[in-house]
Order: C-alpha cells, then sequence, then structure tokens
C-alpha cells in the first residue's frame, strides 16, 4: 500500500500528491488534500484583509462580513488540469505530476453569485476577473500575479463558490486562506486561491495564466490555444495498489468523476483490455464530486493487469492511450495496475 502521508513532487517543493488508496473514501482530509501552488504563499494579515469587489459600484467586504451573508457548502473533487502529466510521451515540462493531483472535500462559503449582485453587474459585462495575492517568477526577470477569469455565466452558476473553510475546518495557507475561488467541474487552475480582487470586465482577459498556460496547444482535434476548462472525465484504482500481492476476493475499489456531466458507468478489466466488468456505483453526494466504485473479483494464479475506464453522462469515455499536449493538460487516459495473486 501506499504511504499514508502526502508525497512532495521532486525537484517541486510547493506542490504534494494525495495517495491514492484515498479515492475510496468519498472525501480527503484536509491534510492529505493535494496541494499545487505556483509561488510560495503569500503572507496575508486575515484581520486586515478585505475582498475588493469592482462591479456597478466597489464593494469591500472583510471575512467577517462575508461569513454574515448566506453559507453554503458542497462536497467538490477537485483536479489539477497536469494531473498525469509525467504519463504521457514525450513528457511535457512543468510539475512532473504521476496521478495524485485530485482531491475531494467539502467546500463552505458564499455563492459567487451572491457577491457579485450585492456589487452590481453592468450590461456588456463579458467576464469576471480574479486576482490572487500570489506572484513569482515565471522567466528570468518576469514576474506574474496570478489572475484568471471566468466567463460570465459560468461565474453566475449558483455552484461556484467563495469558500473560507475546506473540509470543516478553516482554509490553510497553503489552501488559499482566509478564501478562496471554487468552481465545481472546472480544473484547478480556475479556483484562484489567496482571494484579494474580483472585477468584472467588458472585454475577454488576457494574461499570463490565462493565455500562456492552461490553453491546449498541439492536442490532436483542438486548435491550438483552446482554453482549459471542464475536468475530463477519469476513474482510477485506489485498491488494490500497484505492485500489490493479492489472494482470495479482491475488492478492486475507487472514484470517478467528470466536469461534464455524471458518472454513468466505470468498466474495470482484470486482462490488461481484454474483456471488461461493469462495477458497482456509489451515489455521489453531489453531481460534482467523484463516484466512488467497485467491482469483487477472484483472481488466478499469475500477474494481473487491473485496468478502469469510466464513461460520463455526456457520453465521453477514457481513452486507452494518453492524448499527448505541449503543456501537458487534461491527461485522462485509463488508470493501469499491475498486481500479482498466489492464490
Amino acid at each position: 500500500m501506499e504511504k499514508a502521508g502526502l508525497r512532495r513532487i521532486p525537484v517541486d517543493e510547493l506542490n504534494a500528491a494525495t495517495p491514492l488508496a484515498v479515492m475510496a473514501s468519498a472525501t480527503t482530509p484536509a491534510e492529505l488534500f493535494y496541494a499545487r501552488s505556483h509561488s510560495a504563499s503569500p503572507a496575508i494579515d486575515n484581520g486586515g484583509w478585505r475582498l475588493q469587489v469592482l462591479g456597478h459600484r466597489e464593494v469591500q467586504l472583510s471575512l467577517a462580513e462575508l461569513q454574515a451573508m448566506e453559507t453554503t457548502s458542497a462536497t467538490i473533487t477537485m483536479e489539477c488540469a497536469g494531473n498525469g502529466r509525467s504519463g504521457m510521451d514525450p513528457q511535457p515540462g512543468g510539475t512532473p505530476w504521476d496521478l495524485g493531483a485530485v482531491s475531494t472535500a467539502q467546500f463552505t462559503g458564499v455563492h459567487l453569485r451572491a457577491v457579485l449582485e450585492a456589487a452590481g453587474i453592468d450590461e456588456g459585462v463579458a467576464e469576471i476577473l480574479f486576482t490572487g495575492a500570489d506572484s513569482g517568477e515565471v522567466a528570468p526577470g518576469r514576474t506574474e500575479t496570478y489572475r484568471r477569469s471566468l466567463p460570465l455565466e459560468t461565474a453566475l452558476d449558483p455552484g461556484v463558490l467563495l469558500a473560507w473553510t475546506m473540509g470543516g475546518e478553516p482554509l490553510t495557507a497553503e489552501h488559499g486562506a482566509p478564501l478562496r475561488l471554487v468552481v465545481p467541474g472546472w480544473y484547478g487552475m480556475a479556483s484562484v486561491k489567496w482571494l484579494t480582487t474580483i472585477e468584472a470586465i467588458s472585454q475577454p482577459f488576457s494574461g499570463y495564466y490565462q493565455d500562456d498556460r492552461y490553453v491546449y496547444d498541439g492536442e490532436e482535434g483542438l486548435a491550438d490555444g483552446t482554453t482549459v476548462t471542464t475536468t475530463r472525465v477519469r476513474s482510477l484504482i485506489a485498491t488494490p495498489a500497484e505492485g500489490d500481492v493479492v489472494g482470495g476476493q479482491v475488492e478492486i475499489s475507487g472514484g470517478a468523476w467528470s466536469g461534464d456531466g455524471n458518472i454513468s458507468s466505470v468498466e474495470v478489466s482484470t486482462d490488461g483490455g481484454s474483456s471488461w466488468s461493469l462495477a458497482a456505483l456509489d451515489i455521489a453526494p453531489t453531481p460534482m464530486a467523484a463516484t466512488l466504485w467497485k467491482l469483487e473479483w477472484a483472481p488466478t494464479a499469475g500477474t494481473h493487469h487491473l485496468v478502469a475506464r469510466a464513461t460520463d453522462a455526456a457520453g465521453n469515455v477514457q481513452p486507452l492511450q494518453a492524448v499527448w499536449n505541449e503543456h501537458g493538460y487534461g491527461n485522462n487516459a485509463v488508470h493501469r495496475v499491475t498486481v500479482t495473486s498466489e492464490s
């Protein structure tokens, strides 16, 4: 079995992966939720912090004022766009994620829509721009603050939150305290951390983390510059783990999710993909949380190659092989695990 703690990514101390075994649980403990940052956590005085909202009028909100608004909670699976980058051939540059850059938690906060309505949204607004307090060097002599926008329609979706707790506890520094954006169904780059400013803008935003990164370049079937948005359908095998020795009756289990619809099926192969069996699906706590699945299996003696493949309600199916692109985003190839049985 995998080690129980977060796994720091080699040569990248800011980022850490969740153990795959956690995917067999409905939620991820806060201390095991994957960490993804582009630069060091900014130093923020929570007491003096204010969220600046620029709409028809300017509104300044303290954390206490936000918490006095109508609050809501939702269980959401969040995945880094680069999850699985190391499985592409050739491997693109960027953080060398294996498969642990995904976690599920209950987030509590206020609807973004309510905050936008408090500031007023003028006719002609096209996007909502979010600025974090973090900044760092992206190239020699070039420093960028983390800024990203959402289409107005997406920002007004009632599922989009401004969250101050994760897993029932206040956000920690590495997860965006005191306030972060949470965009269900989108890859994690959209869920801006350490929020300082929200601004309604009339023209599409252009910036480093909007146009230079988090776009699909060089992927077959997509125009270069296509924006990375919703999470592609994916399933992961939580148990057994790679290299396990199994015997008797074995439960193959894991989680599956998609930003484009509920999971409609998970198929499992124990012979490398030559034949498939339908796994039993649990009911996900929310449409944007992972669906747990399991399959009972009685292995024969020898080496077995397990594969899990998910399909979502929109008809999207995991590919059997990784689809390459220049930045290594959106790799949702089927998960493969090799185990040995002595029975």
